[in-house]
């Protein structure tokens, strides 16, 4: 079921700065990212097929023509700005954008079912879902990893608590741990924890598999419907924790605190494991860490495309990919995954 839905028009985007927290300006790459020495101007641009919500027009191009965004919810703040920026520099072409907001498993379901033309996930398709995007000719099913991002543990402001591991975290969402004072770093904070949770989410579906490992999440959950809801119930329950996509923090405007956090145990999830000489470390979110897997819940963000080559999903698959639309990943402390980074060493 679709969250929110909203297209920009090619003049005005105050509604969307509004609702996200986004920036109309930007200041230098490296004034932006200190942690960031190296950002190469050349990119790789990307053939990416077409993904308009239907068959393209004859007269549509790279930059001219309508095409709505399906947004996994958890990484809407930097794509939703992406999104923007596009509409900023070609509306004067005719460059059309809509999004909406729902999970990365419903904006799957639309690809599948041939209702989305382009997608944005927190995850890949597996083999089983890419043999049922339908067969058309001249239409080519294209995804690309475009950046790295992570899952947030983050707690009231006033909370005195910094750190939590993994398997403190895995106890708390199956219920084995119900109150502050059971964690090894409570720092004095007391009292019965109050779980947000997001269901039917990206979150939720990050947790199932990589903390709670087929366990059921306890019973007495508070549970929000989006990553705003999660923020703004937790600033006015100072016993709360709940989890957010790594974006959300800054965007979202409020007071919150994010945990470090430590993998203190060995998982069958490889998918990103974490290096080595991290393991047993607490780490925040910073990109930094992102990037050398240093922090434990790093995720994977996903564009995927479905038809021919030459329409304005193309170009706006381009777009994201390029160094403009990567530059606006950095700017919001997301990692971008379609080139190489090397980091300034501590001054």
């Amino acid at each position: 079921k679709t969250k929110s839905k909203k297209t920009i028009p090619p003049q005005s985007h105050e509604d969307t700065k509004k609702d996200f927290g986004l920036s109309s300006s930007f200041k230098s790459l490296c004034d932006l990212v200190p942690w960031c020495h190296y950002f190469p101007t050349a990119l790789l641009l990307l053939a990416l097929p077409a993904v308009s919500g239907c068959t393209p027009d004859k007269s549509e191009t790279t930059t001219r023509g309508r095409l709505e965004v399906l947004i996994a919810e958890s990484i809407a703040p930097p794509m939703v700005e992406q999104v923007e920026q596009f509409v900023n520099i070609y509306s004067k072409n005719g460059a059309q954008l809509s999004y909406s907001l729902m999970s990365s498993d419903d904006a799957i379901k639309h690809l599948i079912s041939d209702t989305a033309r382009f997608i944005v996930t927190t995850r890949p398709l597996t083999a089983a879902e890419r043999e049922r995007v339908p067969v058309i000719q001249d239409y080519n099913l294209n995804g690309i990893l475009v950046a790295y991002d992570g899952i947030a543990v983050i707690v009231h402001h006033k909370n005195p608590m910094e750190e939590i591991s993994t398997s403190e975290m895995t106890k708390v969402l199956s219920g084995e741990i119900t109150r502050w004072e059971q964690l090894s770093r409570a720092k004095g904070m007391k009292g019965t924890i109050d779980l947000l949770y997001q269901d039917s989410s990206d979150v939720s579906s990050f947790v199932a598999g990589r903390l709670l490992h087929g366990k059921p999440v306890r019973k007495d959950v508070r549970r929000t419907r989006s990553s705003l809801e999660t923020l703004r119930s937790l600033v006015e329950r100072p016993l709360s924790l709940g989890l957010v996509g790594t974006s959300w923090i800054d965007s979202a405007r409020v007071p919150a605190k994010s945990l470090k956090v430590a993998e203190t145990r060995q998982t069958a999830d490889t998918t990103f494991r974490v290096a080595p000489e991290a393991f047993g470390k607490y780490y925040s979110t910073h990109p930094a860490h992102i990037y050398r897997s240093y922090y434990p819940l790093k995720r994977a963000i996903y564009i995927y495309s479905y038809g021919p080559v030459g329409s304005i999903a193309s170009g706006f698959g381009t777009f994201v990919a390029n160094k403009d639309g990567q530059r606006l990943f950095l700017a919001r402390n997301v990692v971008p995954a379609t080139q190489p980074i090397r980091l300034k060493a501590p001054q």
